[in-house]
């Protein structure tokens, strides 16, 4: 399947439109991003109508979807303490928090396991205004979807995850 021409963030914001998702964007951090398999999806056109969200947020995501559960309502289920990660589970929605590994949102992706999971789309910089974020992609990833390549990061990330390799 080809990528959508243009503007590749404004294409993955317009398919993912995020003013339709069961939370709001201005709840979540000012760092917060999408990553992986709905960017990847949303690129190639092929998302589902309730696709499955992975956040990445520079804060624990624990008591970040905790937060979001007492408010929204939802069950939080806690996935990953050690790591702070959890599922919000709303309005049919799956929505995964978790905090970024490392020093910053492209030190994370970098710890990926394929390029075309490790591109990000930035929430809440554009959240409330008609600006489409731009798309980060340290690893290559769009180049690779363009391609039809399916490339690792590193086998470093494959090795400290071996079940990533199954997924």
């Amino acid at each position: 399947m080809a990528l959508e021409a243009g503007d590749p963030g404004s294409a993955v914001w317009r398919n993912l439109a995020p003013g339709q998702w069961p939370v709001p964007l201005e709840a979540l951090p000012a760092e917060a991003a999408l990553v992986g398999g709905a960017v990847r999806d949303a690129l190639l056109g092929r998302l589902k109508p309730r696709p499955d969200l992975d956040l990445v947020v520079p804060c624990d995501g624990v008591e970040l979807v905790r937060r979001l559960s007492e408010r929204l309502g939802g069950a939080a289920v806690v996935l990953d303490r050690e790591r702070g990660i959890a599922r919000l589970v709303l309005k049919g929605w799956t929505i995964d928090v978790a905090r970024w590994i490392g020093s910053d949102l492209r030190e994370d992706l970098l710890r990926r396991d394929y390029s075309v999971n490790a591109i990000a789309l930035p929430l809440t910089a554009a959240a409330g205004t008609a600006a489409c974020p731009a798309l980060i992609d340290p690893s290559g990833g769009l180049a690779d979807l363009a391609a039809g390549q399916l490339r690792a990061i590193r086998e470093a990330n494959l090795l400290a995850d071996p079940l990533r390799l199954l997924r």
